[in-house]
């Protein structure tokens, strides 16, 4: 597919979602896969390409393709094994300055090399040498299949952080704990919160709920707290991004959390204020809905996940960091 020019040279479906996400497989079902996330979450695509063996174009091609293709913001590919890697290496270290380059390298393990040698007669390599070239490259690396399609959805729609600065603000303890545990995993920041900034956080949350970071605001909160507590992470300079923890509560419901945030996020959009925020969605099936709307107002949300928003904000980070932008 090639969505710009309604490009179908395929036997599925044609696709029509045009967005700025370019991906590739080198596998006709994983590329199949592709195609029903692609449409299942409504994202956007400039290009889905089929690369079966390589007998001709291959992965660094295709780079060289949509580092000039501004239809293109974002490039994540699965692959088997590299047939060039110092020509993909010298691309991608170049490419990944102006575009996110995102790699799900299959076969990693002795027993996934062996079933991609007889697959498509990939050699077998040195896992540590593809995770080395990859970091080198400043390539984000996904470990699986999901990861590689949230981060190609949601990576484009997160604006640049301008530090290393995070602050979590969450309505479950809970879910404070493990999206804590997840900002280690994915090597974020939390930030250490002056004193003054703590007590302007205070000011919005009751007397048993606490402050530093993750700031609780605790369950029983009305929207007007969310509101309060986000408006201040956006407005103070020293933090960089934000991760939201929801609880599904009689007080908040799902959709009115979402409606509320997304009039905070856009009153500071009006004020020339953008920062990565993502949210985690704790709750009944309601909680769905919320998430897609909160998406589709540029805020990469997920229900019942800690760990699938703070691993897209690591990955933004990783690359802003790679392409020497904070």
């Amino acid at each position: 597919y090639y969505t710009p020019k309604n490009l179908c040279a395929t036997f599925c479906t044609a696709y029509d979602v045009k967005g700025k996400a370019a991906l590739s497989s080198q596998s006709g079902g994983i590329g199949m896969a592709i195609i029903g996330f692609s449409r299942s979450a409504k994202m956007g695509v400039s290009a889905i390409v089929g690369l079966g063996n390589k007998s001709d174009i291959d992965e660094d091609d295709l780079l060289t393709f949509f580092e000039q293709d501004d239809n293109t913001a974002i490039i994540a590919q699965h692959l088997e094994d590299l047939k060039d890697g110092r020509a993909f290496a010298e691309v991608a270290k170049r490419v990944s300055k102006k575009k996110p380059i995102v790699v799900l390298k299959a076969g990693r393990t002795a027993m996934g090399a062996r079933a991609a040698s007889s697959h498509t007669g990939a050699l077998a390599g040195n896992d540590k040498i593809y995770e080395d070239v990859l970091k080198q490259s400043g390539v984000i690396r996904a470990r699986s299949l999901r990861d590689l399609l949230e981060f190609a959805r949601a990576i484009p729609i997160l604006p640049t952080p301008k530090g290393e600065n995070v602050v979590i603000i969450t309505g479950a303890g809970g879910s404070g704990v493990l999206l804590s545990d997840a900002c280690v995993d994915n090597d974020l920041t939390l930030m250490a919160m002056p004193p003054d900034l703590d007590a302007a956080f205070r000011k919005f949350i009751p007397p048993f709920g606490a402050a530093g970071n993750p700031v609780d605001i605790t369950g029983g909160e009305p929207p007007k707290t969310y509101q309060n507590t986000v408006r201040l992470g956006l407005e103070d300079p020293r933090i960089h991004a934000l991760i939201l923890g929801y609880w599904h509560t009689i007080v908040t419901p799902p959709m009115v959390f979402a409606r509320k945030l997304v009039e905070v996020v856009e009153e500071m959009r009006a004020k020339g204020i953008e920062k990565p925020i993502v949210a985690s969605l704790a709750g009944d099936v309601e909680v769905e809905e919320a998430a897609e709307y909160l998406f589709d107002h540029g805020i990469p949300a997920y229900a019942y996940s800690t760990e699938i928003p703070v691993a897209v904000l690591g990955a933004k980070y990783k690359w802003a960091r790679g392409a020497g932008l904070i």
